[in-house]
């Protein structure tokens, strides 16, 4: 089951109220009031359009890790404690740093038919501008479904010729520490290793915990557009090169 659903962030603004069920959905709104912090910033901008900025971001994980819960809680404010089986797509607007950022979101459920997955993660990876991945701190094979993923998202953008691809991985369930099977410093030394960002969180705990992560992730998307509007150096180029020469051998066998 697919659904789309929309959340204006702005300040100030209504914001839906998400309930999931098995079997329906129901929509509420509510206000959120603005910070002074977040007024002063609103009020800076009256005299100009802020400039736009648009971001794709997939979340991943394995069944029962808190993915929907996560990004749920991103755009309400709220943590909700049970969902179907739903893939989502949700699209969200916040002001970050005086500019309106458009986030696309898709909630991905975990599949195990192998032909799927590849189909569908080629689809997901070509459409995304980064990646949350997501695993729980208290279920150690979820954690070992993040590095797979990992190589599956940058073997094919890497086929698609992006060589920096934005991702973050998420501990999450900090909370329920005493169930703990994945230590905090497995998850920075798999980031390390990966070049990817990350965050060790509660969603049913906090808002601002998850609101670093999305903006983390906001800030990897920046800095990968911007390496990708350089020149290409030497080093890219003769990369470049030898990856068309091997495809070419291979082709010719």
């Amino acid at each position: 089951m697919r659904s789309e659903r929309s959340g204006e962030g702005v300040f100030g603004l209504m914001v839906p109220e998400l309930f999931v069920t098995s079997s329906q959905m129901v929509l509420r709104h509510s206000i959120l009031k603005p910070t002074s912090a977040e007024f002063r910033n609103c009020s800076d901008m009256s005299g100009t359009a802020a400039l736009k900025v648009e971001a794709n971001v997939v979340v991943l994980g394995a069944d029962r890790v808190g993915k929907t819960a996560l990004t749920v809680r991103f755009l309400t404010r709220r943590f909700i404690g049970e969902y179907g089986d739903i893939e989502s797509i949700y699209s969200h607007n916040v002001i970050v740093d005086g500019r309106d950022i458009s986030f696309n979101i898709w909630d991905c459920p975990y599949s195990q038919d192998l032909s799927e997955v590849k189909c569908i993660q080629e689809k997901r990876t070509q459409w995304a501008d980064g990646f949350i991945l997501v695993y729980s701190i208290c279920d150690r094979a979820s954690f070992s479904i993040i590095h797979q993923q990992i190589q599956c998202i940058k073997g094919t953008k890497e086929y698609l010729g992006v060589e920096k691809v934005p991702i973050v991985i998420v501990g999450n369930k900090r909370d329920l520490h005493h169930r703990r099977t994945v230590s905090s410093e497995e998850g920075r030394l798999l980031a390390l290793s990966t070049d990817c960002e990350f965050y060790e969180v509660s969603a049913a705990e906090t808002y601002h915990g998850v609101l670093l992560v999305f903006h983390g992730l906001l800030e990897r998307i920046r800095d990968s557009r911007t390496s990708a509007k350089k020149p290409a150096g030497i080093k890219s180029i003769v990369k470049s090169m030898s990856a068309v020469f091997a495809r070419k051998r291979t082709d010719s066998v």
